[in-house]
């Protein structure tokens, strides 16, 4: 790679460790996508179908596998913990999953901006943009979403093993733990978020 793309790829690395995160090269090669991942979103998801960023709305694991055909170089971010407050009834806080959706759609840009074209990105979470989205209406479309412009899928809901492509780099992703409370549960250890920006 010649060194104009390494510095601007290491302006985007940058950009995600001022937001609190972490950064690393991947070859889009080990980027791992499987079928099961989508059946853990169809049975073990309460989100299956209440966001546009999920399915069966998200690109399906055979779908992402052509796309990342196309890639050369990606970047595997992740982040540490929650920004916002939890309750036992959510887990994860509407304050990070809108977090998350945003640095991703500013991090795309930047790469656009500096001449990766084909950049693109997956976040992590349910989209949070939005309180209410209308892929819980009847008859809805994805063209029905009120952010398009920046909401993307998370890694897991277009079928990619996040654990798997996480191994590939050295970063080992426990598995989380809950204990159930009164309303619900929490987690027993810090989350981490994992995202991925697609750049050539």
């Amino acid at each position: 790679m010649k060194q104009e793309k390494q510095d601007l790829i290491a302006e985007l690395v940058r950009f995600v460790v001022e937001k609190g995160g972490e950064a690393t090269m991947i070859p889009a090669k080990d980027i791992v996508t499987a079928e099961w991942v989508r059946q853990k979103c169809l049975f073990g998801c309460s989100g299956f179908g209440r966001r546009f960023s999920c399915p069966p709305y998200s690109p399906t694991p055979a779908e992402t596998k052509k796309v990342l055909k196309e890639y050369k170089t990606a970047l595997l971010i992740k982040f540490l913990g929650d920004v916002g407050e939890t309750t036992p009834e959510r887990l994860v806080s509407r304050d990070m999953t809108a977090y998350v959706q945003n640095v991703m759609y500013e991090l795309e840009s930047m790469a656009f901006s500096a001449g990766f074209y084909k950049a693109f990105a997956y976040t992590g979470h349910q989209c949070g943009l939005c309180t209410h989205c209308t892929a819980k209406d009847d008859d809805a479309d994805i063209t029905d979403c009120m952010n398009r412009r920046k909401m993307r899928p998370s890694m897991e809901a277009a079928g990619i093993d996040v654990y798997a492509s996480c191994a590939s780099v050295g970063w080992d992703l426990d598995i989380l733990s809950c204990t159930n409370v009164p309303g619900g549960s929490v987690l027993d250890s810090p989350m981490t978020t994992v995202m991925l920006l697609l750049i050539e």
